[in-house]
């Protein structure tokens, strides 16, 4: 048992690495205006590798969902730290759009596909314990990481070009996750450290109610609670990606920001979404996933109506404190809130297809910016649209927590 929980740390160490360099591509925001200001493509197109990106994601999170019980696990990562490395690199050499989005978009895309839910889900299964807070370290990673490679990506931009840039910032995070990729370990089938024992309905003061049945993928797609939990997802996560995709250009554009003032935003953007996956998936723990998503939520459409009224720089990172702290609840929550609806057993093939709710946002949220952005001239309407998303967001969640208490009370 004592080698069990040495092995569990470092997989943890090794889940924050692969999510710290996974991260780097929340602060593409950065790149952006340089990119259409080197190469003349626009916005539009642009921002299309982002979402190109978030699709192979999604499809390859699932398709490892599948394969990844039968894959060795070092293996694994290691070709998704090459891929992802390869990807940006590729991006460096970009002379047209196709091959921009082949390499940030389709390649690098497909690398984080095999890294990020293995690495998230795998990671769970050995802290059935403490899941909340475990999620929030493992996902700090991704939160963090931005703090660093937006300063690195502004440095690069005035020392040796934008394009340069993605090749350098490839070479470092394929040496990170290379570094790492020895530590990653499958746990033992129904693994519980000593002395702990899940939630059930009976359990008496149950923040988080563990499922006792493991569903399969097409049984999980038959409740109504992963359609629910899908919509929470997508509809809360959609505003969120539309804020992350241009986080510095709305900055410049709207709060009259310098570039280097845009990135300090990105910066404080992703301190405070490391702060907040640390503290919501700590509460959540204690308090219990949904009461807390439900603070998360209500607190972000609060935040997005203020950004509407915001043309200062000082304001304007203010809220993007409280949207990265609150936003950081959304992605936190869920590989948790999956694990404890539909089991741990098959969560790594569950959970990818719920992200396809976040993939889905991804899609969606950055093009949907540039379209009120294009149309009227301006981010107000984008913003009011983002805070009726969350707001629906917020009712359906406070309906699949109030159903998940009436089942409890109906076989207690």
């Amino acid at each position: 048992m004592i080698e069990l929980k040495s092995n569990r740390w470092l997989v943890l160490l090794a889940g924050f690495i692969f999510n710290f360099c996974l991260s780097g591509t929340s602060a593409f925001s950065t790149f952006v205006s340089p990119v259409m200001d080197t190469t003349g493509w626009d916005m539009g197109s642009v921002t299309l590798a982002y979402t190109f990106y978030n699709i192979m994601i999604c499809v390859f999170g699932i398709v490892i969902g599948v394969l990844g019980p039968r894959i060795n696990s070092k293996l694994l990562m290691y070709v998704g730290a090459t891929l992802f490395a390869a990807g940006w690199i590729i991006t460096g050499f970009a002379t047209e759009i196709w091959m921009f989005w082949l390499g940030f978009g389709i390649i690098a895309g497909i690398g984080g596909g095999c890294l990020y839910n293995f690495s998230v889900t795998n990671t769970l299964k050995w802290f059935p314990d403490k899941k909340g807070l475990i999620s929030g370290l493992l996902l700090g990673g991704a939160a963090i990481g931005p703090v660093f490679s937006a300063p690195l990506a502004t440095a690069l931009l005035g020392d040796v070009g934008v394009m340069a840039s993605y090749q350098i910032i490839g070479i470092i995070y394929g040496i990170l996750m290379f570094a790492v990729g020895w530590m990653v370990s499958v746990p033992p089938a129904n693994y519980k450290p000593d002395g702990w024992e899940p939630d059930t309905c009976g359990t008496s003061g149950a923040a988080n109610v563990v499922s006792t049945k493991d569903y399969t993928w097409n049984e999980m797609l038959k409740t109504p609670t992963f359609w629910l939990l899908f919509l929470v997802f997508a509809f809360a996560c959609t505003p969120y990606m539309m804020m992350l995709s241009a986080v510095s250009t709305i900055g410049q554009q709207q709060a009259g920001m310098t570039l280097a003032m845009a990135a300090i935003a990105v910066s404080l953007l992703a301190i405070s979404n490391f702060v907040g996956r640390l503290l919501f998936g700590a509460v959540s723990d204690k308090l219990g996933r949904y009461k807390t998503l439900l603070i998360a939520v209500a607190i972000d459409v609060i935040a997005i109506v203020m950004l509407g009224t915001i043309t200062e720089p000082i304001p304007f990172m203010a809220v993007m404190c409280i949207l990265g702290a609150c936003g950081g609840a959304l992605l936190v929550m869920f590989p948790p809130i999956t694990s404890d609806n539909f089991g741990s057993k098959n969560s790594g093939l569950n959970y990818a297809i719920m992200f396809v709710a976040y993939s889905m946002a991804a899609l969606i949220g950055p093009q949907l910016l540039a379209y009120f952005k294009n149309t009227t001239g301006a981010y107000t309407l984008a913003f009011s649209f983002s805070a009726g998303l969350m707001l629906v967001a917020g009712v359906i969640l406070f309906i699949v927590m109030f159903k998940r208490k009436r089942e409890c009370e109906y076989t207690t």
